[in-house]
């Protein structure tokens, strides 16, 4: 009986420890989800609206749905008005290339 008891106040304690490191102090801080560019616009992680790179920066206008990089990965496009746009770097944590020369 003691041992259940014992377990029960391990397991209530566990508990509301992890409920105060979820919900504590320091959860009410959002990390920030836009980065700010050298000319102070902010460039929030979206799909674009456009491949124009003057307005759209980063992304670029590729041929068809998908590219391969080069570890066999297909990374997948956005479906725009001006065409299929992805991401310039969007393959280099997988082994290259670089999707849009600058």
């Amino acid at each position: 009986m003691r041992r259940q008891t014992l377990m029960k106040s391990v397991g209530m304690m566990f508990g509301a420890g992890m409920l105060f490191l979820a919900c504590g102090p320091g959860a009410a801080e959002t990390p920030q989800a836009e980065s700010s560019t050298s000319d102070g616009r902010i460039q929030a992680m979206a799909p674009p609206d456009s491949c124009d790179e003057s307005v759209d920066i980063g992304w670029c206008r590729v041929s068809s749905d998908r590219v391969r990089c080069n570890s066999g990965i297909q990374m997948y496009a956005y479906s725009t008005p001006d065409g299929w746009c992805i991401p310039r770097d969007v393959c280099k944590n997988h082994r290259g290339p670089i999707i849009c020369p600058e």
